[in-house]
Order: structure tokens, then sequence, then C-alpha cells
């Protein structure tokens, strides 16, 4: 039996109907579009010289030469028969991008202006429709970090969110960046550009991600047999969760590229990566003390721990991860949120000396 494969084929605009496409967006319409490039094409014409080129009635051409003319795209000679010519495309362009960037303001300025909710409910998965948009509004996201920022994507993404990552770590921001699809001359590229990164590996593979304080997180698909023109904004925290033990497991794996230590104390929302950290400095002889906020596992109550950092259990094919602490004469256990036979259910971090 034969076997067919069905294969994706875009196609791609010419620049005639790139150029087209643009002057309808700015107000044109069909014909008005085409008669402005055949003014372009052609040099000063009679509307009779017109008509004949693009093959319509006299009254149309008269029609679509009227609005040109009173729009500015068109200079109009007296004379029998009076002659058309098209105003210099770059100097339409200059205006207009002059007309837009006013209208631009006030429009923002008013979007702005519009009131929201006092509280803002923040829940569940969105999807925004255009793959660019989304990766926007991921670096978006990074203004508004204020604990930490895990980052994975190839070199031209995360040089996106070069700016934003620099403004967050001068506010305090633990940042973790993961970048996959290059080699040692598309790391160090990252290293020069980026010389305020402290955590830097590379990957094989991945897709971009950003998750920022485990409270909202985007994912644009980057895999050339999963083609995805759109992006997921998740406000959901148990997907979330999943993003950033993802994260984590590909962290442990991949090339270190730039590791630098972060100063005492230490703040993480993302529980894995805060056992990670640790670890490392447990095996440094350091005694360390855990305060974390959360919520006791029996009850579902809010409560905060505090005490002796004991071990940072992190083992991650297995799925144990926990802090056990000395508190009171007694041992605690502290998990993340999706904690279970922990005592403690922690949603914040906070790792200092003893």
């Amino acid at each position: 039996m034969e076997r067919y494969s069905l294969v994706k084929v875009e196609v791609r605009m010419s620049e005639r109907e790139e150029a087209i496409r643009l002057l309808k967006i700015l107000g044109l319409t069909g014909l008005e579009a085409e008669l402005y490039l055949l003014l372009l094409e052609k040099g000063p014409l009679s509307a009779p010289e017109i008509s004949d080129y693009l093959v319509r009635h006299r009254p149309q051409i008269h029609v679509a030469l009227t609005r040109l003319v009173s729009k500015g795209y068109v200079e109009e000679l007296g004379g029998r028969p009076k002659k058309y010519r098209a105003v210099d495309p770059e100097i339409l362009y200059e205006n207009f991008m002059k007309d837009l960037g006013g209208m631009a303001k006030r429009a923002l300025s008013y979007m702005k202006s519009i009131s929201k909710p006092k509280i803002e409910e923040r829940h569940g998965v969105w999807m925004v429709r255009d793959a660019d948009i989304a990766k926007a509004r991921m670096a978006s996201f990074v203004d508004e970090a204020r604990i930490d920022v895990l980052v994975m994507g190839d070199i031209k993404f995360i040089h996106m969110l070069g700016e934003k990552l620099e403004r967050a770590a001068k506010r305090g921001v633990a940042i973790y960046v993961l970048a996959y699809q290059t080699d040692e001359r598309g790391a160090k590229f990252l290293v020069d550009d980026l010389p305020f990164l402290k955590k830097l590996r590379t990957a094989i593979s991945g897709d971009m991600i950003v998750v920022v304080d485990s409270k909202i997180g985007g994912l644009v698909k980057s895999r050339p047999i999963m083609s995805m023109k759109h992006g997921i904004i998740i406000e959901e925290r148990a997907l979330l969760d999943y993003l950033s033990h993802d994260f984590v497991n590909r962290w442990v794996t991949s090339k270190v590229v730039v590791e630098k230590r972060y100063d005492l104390p230490l703040r993480f929302t993302f529980h894995r990566l805060a056992l990670y950290e640790t670890k490392k400095l447990l095996l440094e002889d350091k005694e360390l003390i855990l305060h974390a906020k959360g919520y006791e596992i029996e009850s579902g109550a809010p409560t905060e721990v505090e005490g002796r950092i004991v071990d940072a259990v992190l083992e991650l094919p297995a799925g144990y991860a926990h802090f056990k602490i000395e508190a009171d004469g007694k041992t605690i256990r502290v998990g993340g949120l999706d904690a279970v036979m922990e005592e403690v259910a922690g949603e914040l971090f906070e790792i200092r000396e003893a």
C-alpha cells in the first residue's frame, strides 16, 4: 500500500502584492492601489490612457483619480486631457509614518486611561494567534519579575529579551537562561552581548519559554515538525509548575556556559531550582537557614516555617523534591505546591546563612 504525506506549502506574496496590500491598509481600494502603481511605473498618464492600461470603465477611473488626488497620492496637470502622476512613495511614507506615530500615541494614551478592575484575576490558559505577538507578550512579563525568571529559547529570542533581562538583573531578580540550537560561537555571542547573566547554559533543543515568579508564563513551540503559528499564555499555577520542572530537568543536564554565584540570601518561587542551588551550597559545608511561605498539607492553612536546613532532596527521576529543616526540635519537610507527602507546600523560599 502506498503511503502519502501532506506537505504544507506556504505561498509567499510577490513584492507587488505586498505593495498593494500595504496601500489597502493605508485606505486605498484595490483599483486605487493598482492605479497608483501604474503611474509609478509608466509616469504621467491621462485618464483615457489609464483606462486602457487597467481595462476599466472611464467613470471608475475618474472616481479613483479624484480620490487619489484628494488624498495626496496623485498630482494632476491641467490641460486637455489632464495628466496625472504619482507622488514619490518615499514622501508618502514619511508623512504616513508621522501621522501614524501621532495617532498611535494618542490612541495608546487613551487605551491606558481606560480604567481596569482594581484586582485583575489571572487564571487559565490563553491563546495568542500570532507567534510574534506572543513573543512580545512573553517579553513584557520580564518587566513584572520581582524574584526569579526562567528563559529558554534560541539566540534571536534571548537577544530580544536582552534589555528587559538586564533591567530585571539590576532589580535583583535571579535569571536562568537556557539557550538551544547554538554552538560555541553562538554561546560566546550571548556572553559578550549579555554580560550581566550569571546563569547561562546550552541545550540541544527546546521551545521558547518565559516563566516569571511562578505567576505567569508563555510558550511558543520551536520545532520544525510541529508547525505552530500561535503562542500560549499560561496563568495556571499547576501548568507553570510543569514548565518550571521541565526547565530544571533540562538545566541539570545542559552544558554550562556561565555559572556565577548569586549572593545570599537567595529567594526563589521555583522550588526545584531552590533545591538545586541549596544542594551545591550544602556540599560546601555551609550552614543554611530556610524561611518558607506556603500551606500546611494537612489543613491547607497558610503558614510560614523557618529552620536550619538539614538536607535538600532533589531526586529528579524519582520525583522526590523537598527541604528537610529542623525547627523547634522537629524535622519538617517543605515541598513545592505539588507536595503530598511533606508537611508544608511552599511557594516562596528564602535561603540565608546561619
